[in-house]
């Protein structure tokens, strides 16, 4: 066994002491933006420098790649300039009020021009009635009621001169546009009503004679009395018209001058009409009208800014983790009146973020856009029409409410999208706008060379986490530790990981680990155990249903067996990968023709196509005689890994037909291609960690290990304890360059060469090929 093992020296990957650029954190110069990634950087670099024309950006890398932190650093470094920098501002549109108006000022002004608009609505409501009340204009008021009294007084004299001949009298019931003429009896100088003149004839001191003749008189006077009042009523309304419009002539010279104020200040198209507006508003409905019912001024001469540019030229960037239309786009809030109707003013408009990054950029994250197809489709159409409109909320409104649509707000945004490789590919299938929108691609690399400049960069991030979070210094074994997960996490030979985020979760809890101990650095064995922790935590119900399948005898670790074989699968768990020891049973039987099945869990998973055919050259026949090879795999075994059980499945396969019982303390791990020869499989360290785990639990014998693909001896980075037990002879990780090698240790016997035109008999080609030639016959 231990002639086959890969040396103990070689399991675990360790840095020239020389490489480690100090003897501590302390020692070693920070690093500005992310571990490597050149390439997105470069991506990047231009995205931000030239945005527009649709070259947005998708930055594309895992959760922990770093991919924060290069785009923080990318900012800070290029600062680029607002390419536009505006207020929008929304008013009232008093010709169209279900269209707020948009005024579009340049950076700065929407506050101030917001605070005058304030100061002249302030002004109508309460400085405005006491100035049409004050003495000047109160005695020109005046002045033109006495003017008209006098043309009316002119106006009856030929009348009353009339009546006074024939011994009546004109009277008034009051002045001004109301009044009311009638005629009476004049008796010793004076009028009477006809009602008076009725009780003077009641008492006798009138006959009913003259009662007769002067109603007869009075009456003949009907026409012209009512011509004489409609002619009064004309006199007052010329008089109220005048009266009116020198309270119209004096507010519409006071809101002018306030108004050329703003004008003049102000220059954006829509202000002059919008000024206009409010002028006409106050002259038709708030002079010489009821004001109660109105809309206070204040409110409707406002202005709303839904975003103010910065005082600074630079671009404002603006990240949002919200993909809501309201959140993205603007909405209307509703202002709430007695009874809970719901309406809408341009008051309630509401900016979303693209608005508020105008001029500069809008840093999504691609993964929650993913779930909102919707919002992601009305984003691509925003970005293509280049402008924004605010829409209400379509459901729990009132249909006034919702007929609010405010004019469209124009943008300029550059979009940063950030995501996995998987959003990148939904939001590639909800429209294939997408990838002409967002044309620049900065990939993140999932690694780093292991060379000396990648473990000086490396040691250098871990050196600005540090500072950044006030933590514990590293000692050089520390960062040696570091450097050696580090080559584990990127699971690729000679390379590293750039997925910072787990880097630095280590130094967090190693940082905690020391504090608990009052140690004023971290060591070794404190990475370590940081490292160990984690895994421990996320792997919690991995570990125990591993233990089950021992214990339950679902996983043998020791003997022989036909037809079964032990492998190791894997899972995610918590953003860690596990291995799971896994079982694969293989059972021939005749059939109407030869094929191969593999069922796992119930589910048929499909087997690559050259399979059979490379049995039948490995075995040096034309075919296979009608056999139906059956493999089930255990439940734990997912569809998608199940290529890394391929190696497994062919020995086991070559063993039934070789009639030859297999090694039980043994774990296959690996995969194929056509011509036999082995395929590394992804997260080798943590699957043989696992099955170690599994061998540990019942005893290590020192006959138990692992069969791996030959290309992978350069990913190994196992556990201290793993390669522990590997130096002791109790533990054996074997090399296999080819499925001969891997079914030569699992058996015990020599794989077989062909020569002569035959197999050594006794070798498990030769009886694999024997076994089916008598098959045939």
């Amino acid at each position: 066994m231990a002639r086959y093992a890969i040396p103990p020296e070689r399991l675990r990957w360790r840095p020239d002491n020389s490489d480690i650029p100090g003897e501590s954190t302390r020692d070693i110069p920070v690093l500005e933006g992310t571990l490597g990634q050149e390439a997105a950087a470069e991506a990047l670099q231009y995205g931000i420098a030239n945005p527009g024309h649709n070259q947005h950006v998708f930055l594309r890398g895992p959760r922990g790649s770093g991919r924060q932190r290069l785009l923080d650093s990318m900012f800070n470094s290029l600062r680029p300039k607002a390419r536009r920098n505006r207020d929008f501002c929304f008013v009232h549109n008093f010709s169209n009020p279900d269209r707020p108006r948009l005024i579009v000022l340049p950076r700065g002004e929407g506050r101030p021009f917001q605070k005058q608009m304030q100061r002249i609505a302030l002004f109508v409501r309460e400085r405005l009635p006491d100035i049409l009340a004050n003495e000047p204009i109160r005695s020109r008021r005046e002045a033109r009621r006495e003017a008209a009294e006098r043309d009316i007084a002119q106006l009856l004299r030929p009348l009353e001169k009339k009546l006074e001949s024939e011994g009546l009298a004109l009277t008034r019931s009051q002045a001004g546009p109301n009044a009311r003429l009638q005629v009476s009896v004049r008796i010793m100088g004076k009028p009477v009503s006809p009602e008076e003149f009725r009780n003077m004839v009641a008492r006798k001191q009138a006959s009913d004679d003259d009662r007769k003749k002067y109603e007869e008189r009075i009456k003949s006077y009907d026409e012209e009395i009512q011509k004489a009042s409609r002619q009064i009523r004309k006199k007052w309304q010329q008089a109220q018209r005048h009266i009116e419009q020198i309270d119209m002539t004096e507010t519409a010279r006071i809101m002018g001058d306030m108004t050329a104020e703003v004008a003049q200040r102000f220059k954006a198209n829509g202000i002059e009409t919008y000024l206009r507006e409010i002028i006409d508003d106050v002259l038709e409905k708030r002079i010489g009208h009821e004001t109660s019912e109105l809309a206070d001024p204040t409110v409707l001469y406002g202005v709303n800014v839904l975003n103010m540019g910065q005082e600074e030229d630079g671009a404002p960037i603006v990240t949002t983790h919200s993909t809501s239309p309201a959140s993205l786009f603007g909405t209307v809030d509703p202002a709430w009146r007695s009874g809970g109707r719901a309406v809408a003013s341009f008051q309630g408009i509401r900016s979303g973020t693209l608005i508020q990054a105008d001029g500069g950029f809008l840093i999504l994250d691609a993964e929650d856009l993913v779930s909102e197809p919707g919002v992601f489709r009305q984003l691509l159409r925003i970005l293509r029409a280049g402008e924004v409109a605010i829409n209400t909320p379509t459901t729990g409104w009132n249909q006034a409410a919702q007929s609010l649509r405010p004019e469209v707000v124009p943008i300029d945004v550059g979009v940063v999208l950030v995501g996995d490789n998987a959003a990148y590919d939904e939001l590639a299938s909800i429209s294939p706008e997408f990838s002409r929108r967002f044309r620049l691609l900065a990939d993140l690399e999932a690694s780093v060379p292991r060379d000396a400049k990648g473990i000086d960069r490396t040691c250098r991030f871990i050196a600005s986490v540090v500072q950044l979070e006030d933590l514990l210094p590293l000692t050089r074994p520390a960062l040696t530790t570091v450097m050696e997960i580090s080559a584990r996490l990127s699971d690729r030979p000679s390379r590293l990981t750039s997925h910072v985020g787990r880097l630095a979760d280590i130094v967090r809890e190693a940082t905690f680990l020391a504090g608990q101990e009052d140690e004023t650095e971290i060591g070794r064995e404190r990475i370590e155990e940081a490292f160990n922790r984690i895994r421990r935590r996320a792997g919690l119900p991995s570990a125990s249903r591993v233990l089950d399948s021992v214990d339950s005898g679902l996983i043998r670790l020791r003997g022989r067996s036909a037809g079964q074989l032990n492998l190791v699968t894997r899972e995610r768990l918590a953003e860690e990968t596990f291995g799971i020891p896994a079982r694969l049973d293989v059972t021939i039987i005749g059939a109407p023709h030869a094929d191969v099945s593999l069922e796992s869990g119930g589910r048929q998973i499909p087997v690559p196509h050259f399979l059979m055919p490379m049995i039948t050259r490995l075995l040096r026949i034309d075919a296979l005689p009608d056999i139906h090879v059956a493999m089930t795999l255990s439940p734990t075994v997912m569809p998608e890994d199940s290529a890394s059980t391929l190696l497994g499945q062919t020995c086991g396969l070559l063993a039934a037909l070789s009639g030859l019982s297999l090694r039980q303390d043994l774990a296959v791990i690996g995969s194929i291609d056509a011509h036999g020869q082995t395929i590394g499989v992804d997260h080798i360290n943590e699957r043989i960690e696992a099955f170690y785990d599994a061998c540990s639990h019942v005893g290590l014998n020192g006959q138990q290990g692992v069969i791996i693909p030959a290309m992978d001896r350069d990913r190994l980075a196992l556990e201290r304890r793993v390669i522990k037990a590997c130096t002791n002879d109790q533990f054996h990780i074997m090399p296999a360059a080819s499925i001969t090698e891997a079914i030569e240790r699992l058996t015990g016997k020599t794989a077989g060469v062909w020569k002569e035109d035959s197999f050594p008999e006794d070798s498990v080609l030769g009886l694999a090929r024997a076994n089916l030639l008598k098959n045939r016959e």
